[in-house]
């Protein structure tokens, strides 16, 4: 997903993946990973990433949200903003639920959702195709019977978007990513990547291989999603954190407070040979890993001899959300004046 990247970054970044053992490459392929490139300037929303949630059978989802509409019931708008919010999660539904109390400029509107321009004509249309049995236009605004609405999936170069995905992923931007040199979206099986921590010797970080290191934290999420006859599951997360407990920590404070930075680190440290210019971890490499951690290299050494058998399948960790008690503003209905 980096059709835009250098020659030379993308033959380092397939250099550094290929430090994995092949069978364990096509596992996490058939388990779903993704591993995505920013620009700066860009966001998720300008990757073709995007195409795996597109919506499907928009037909369908649409008669469905409208009968939860004319099902939903509630004293003032934003009550029945809410009950329809929580119908539509229910189905899992790509449509998401809206109230207003002012007339709205649906371009405008369209804007403030962060809509590309090329496509905010067309989001206005399905909009008013969706909500035509509840609304009408008054001079040229939107209104919408006892002020409920209900927003449709997101057009993009790569298909339809549900609302919430798309927020996210607007909002999933090159220099977020960079500011973190790396990130693991462990629920959507996802891996994003800076160009500027890439090249062999990249700026500022010198030859720490950033890519291994997210690529770790995926196989972590991957193994600990695995069925528990297949010698991982519970048993991985189980094992990775007794090496944890007994570990010398040898790379940063991060993996001393997290089990699951411990791994990446171990995973990175396995894969990585001893750096011949500046690093800023250069003590985080396989020869360096064996002694101040036998055990955790022990384990990476079954791991990597294992063959993953061609029938495992690992379920992606659910996403944490917000705690209970929380409004999750990702789920929650609109809420306009």
């Amino acid at each position: 997903m980096a059709p835009q990247l250098d020659a030379s970054i993308r033959d380092t970044l397939v250099e550094d993946l290929s430090r994995f053992p092949a069978p364990w490459l096509d596992f996490m392929g058939r388990y779903g990973l993704q591993i995505v490139a920013l620009e700066d300037g860009q966001t998720l929303a300008d990757s073709p990433v995007l195409a795996r949630s597109a919506v499907r059978d928009v037909e369908d989802w649409s008669q469905k949200a409208q009968d939860a509409f004319l099902q939903s019931q509630g004293g003032d708008r934003y009550q029945r903003a809410e009950n329809l919010q929580i119908q539509l999660l229910e189905q899992g539904s790509p449509m998401r639920a809206a109230t207003h109390g002012e007339p709205i400029d649906l371009l405008k509107l369209a804007e403030h959702r962060q809509v590309a321009a090329a496509f905010r004509h067309e989001w206005v249309e399905r909009l008013q195709q969706l909500n035509a049995p509840w609304s009408s236009l008054r001079d040229g605004l939107f209104v919408a019977d006892q002020g409920v609405f209900l927003l449709p999936p997101v057009p993009t170069d790569f298909g339809l978007v549900a609302d919430r995905g798309y927020q996210e992923a607007v909002s999933t931007t090159a220099h977020f990513v960079a500011k973190n040199l790396g990130v693991n979206q462990g629920p959507e099986q996802r891996v994003l990547l800076h160009p500027r921590f890439l090249a062999q010797d990249a700026a500022e970080i010198g030859q720490y291989r950033v890519a291994i290191h997210e690529v770790g934290h995926a196989l972590d999420y991957a193994l600990q999603g695995l069925p528990e006859e297949s010698g991982f599951g519970s048993q991985h997360s189980a094992r990775v954190l007794a090496c944890f407990e007994e570990a010398e920590m040898f790379t940063s404070d991060r993996a001393d407070d997290d089990p699951r930075e411990y791994f990446a680190e171990a995973v990175e440290a396995y894969l990585t040979s001893p750096s011949t210019a500046f690093d800023f971890r250069p003590q985080n490499h396989q020869a360096e890993l064996r002694q101040r951690d036998p055990q955790m290299a022990a384990y990476l050494d079954h791991i990597f001899a294992t063959v993953p058998g061609p029938d495992w399948t690992s379920r992606p960790p659910q996403p944490r959300g917000m705690p209970e008690g929380f409004p999750d503003p990702d789920r929650d209905a609109i809420f306009l004046p």
